[in-house]
């Protein structure tokens, strides 16, 4: 019986590692910065909140990592919400991968004339 529970907590940290991993999030920060060259294989999207890669996933049927670049580049400056999944890991070089981004549209509030 012990050890079931140890699996199974095993199994249960396994779990939400990979899920953390393969879920995507959301991000609001504003894009700095967004060329149509490639670095390694890969496009790069730099941000106030933090630099992103964009490229082709084939285990998630993400085949538009162009079309995100070009949309990345047409907004750059501007505030954008970020749909990415993975993890940021500098001391192996890795970046979260953009699925989409789409401009978010700055209300005027209370501007006095």
């Amino acid at each position: 019986m012990k050890i079931k529970v140890i699996l199974l907590g095993i199994v249960t940290c396994m779990l939400l590692v990979l899920y953390s991993y393969f879920i995507a999030d959301r991000v609001v920060t504003r894009i700095t910065d967004a060329q149509m060259t490639k670095v390694d294989g890969k496009f790069m999207i730099a941000t106030e909140f933090r630099p992103f890669v964009n490229y082709d996933a084939k285990y998630r049927l993400k085949f538009n990592s162009g079309t995100v670049q070009n949309d990345a580049i047409k907004l750059r400056g501007k505030k954008v919400k970020i749909k990415k999944y993975g993890w940021r890991m500098p001391i192996f070089s890795m970046y979260e991968n953009v699925v989409k981004i789409e401009e978010v549209k700055e209300s005027s509030g209370n501007v006095k004339p």
